[in-house]
């Protein structure tokens, strides 16, 4: 099977996995402002099958059933949908933080006896205290946002939240435009956030008509039979192999150093190598009788 066609039956595996409820139960309004929490704050509590008392107040218990209900719809309870994809099949942890309940959902393995993760098992929420969804944020479909943790002249270390996927500089934060969103020294202990640190010295390619993005590197289909040139692919003939030497083609040996034999002599006073010529008979002066 050709590359291409493999990333094609790759895709289409892929998109089968994908859960995409259309259309959800509420409307987001994406507000990028708002950044989702780094750390734990005091600590991370675990509810537990013990005798233990909760008590949750109803701003959370509303946040929690907003997304609940919005990623899971309720008229999806009626259909035979795999395990994943009920609600019971996954954990919920939030977090409240002012006027905002931070909520992050992912898929509870255990309770369908999966051992690896959905490309699209994760979600998180950010809901205003008055019931609104301001984020919402869907492993493989909605852009989050990229935390970045970059070295001090000093040898200290911050983290930096940026809007695209672009690596930051120390320059980037006195920069109005330069998509940075958050500078904090704030330790990340969230479960399930990814620290980037910049390769040093990584100077990325600008994209263009000759260079587009995708097609910066070696092709990866054709087996290397097409070149990128002036804004189009142009495929490249391939050399045919050259011909084997004479004296590189199995057949007869190379030549000795005075250009004769292989050992250097003639085939008459040649050794008991492997190329010497066969004695001869005893008798091979006289004429048969």
């Amino acid at each position: 099977m050709s590359p291409r066609k493999l990333i094609v039956v790759t895709a289409l595996a892929l998109s089968s996995c994908i859960r995409k409820w259309e259309p959800f139960s509420t409307r987001p309004e994406q507000d990028r402002t708002v950044i989702f929490p780094l750390s734990v704050g005091s600590g991370l509590v675990e509810i537990k099958p013990q005798e233990e008392t909760y008590e949750l107040d109803g701003e959370v218990l509303r946040a929690l059933m907003i997304v609940s209900n919005d990623l899971f719809p309720p008229d999806t309870s009626k259909l035979e949908l795999p395990c994943r994809f009920k609600p019971q099949a996954h954990t919920f942890r939030f977090t409240r933080r002012g006027d905002v309940i931070f909520v992050y959902v992912n898929e509870d393995l255990a309770y369908c006896g999966r051992t690896t993760h959905a490309l699209d098992s994760g979600a998180k929420y950010a809901i205003s205290k008055d019931g609104r969804i301001l984020r919402r944020v869907l492993d493989g479909l909605d852009e989050d946002d990229h935390v970045w943790s970059l070295e001090t002249p000093d040898g200290g270390r911050v983290t930096v939240v940026t809007e695209s996927g672009d690596s930051p500089t120390l320059e980037d934060l006195d920069r109005p435009d330069s998509g940075v969103l958050m500078v904090t020294t704030e330790p990340v202990t969230m479960p399930d956030v990814i620290v980037i640190e910049p390769i040093p010295g990584f100077v990325p390619i600008p994209e263009s008509p000759d260079f587009p993005l995708g097609n910066t590197m070696s092709p990866f289909d054709d087996a290397g039979t097409w070149q990128w040139r002036a804004g189009k692919r142009v495929p490249v003939t391939q050399e045919s192999p050259s011909s084997p030497s004479p004296d590189l083609d199995g057949g007869t040996p190379d030549t000795g150093p005075d250009g004769g034999t292989p050992d250097g002599g003639t085939p008459g006073d040649a050794g008991p190598g492997p190329l010497s010529a066969p004695p001869s008979p005893p008798d091979a002066g006289a004429a048969a009788p």
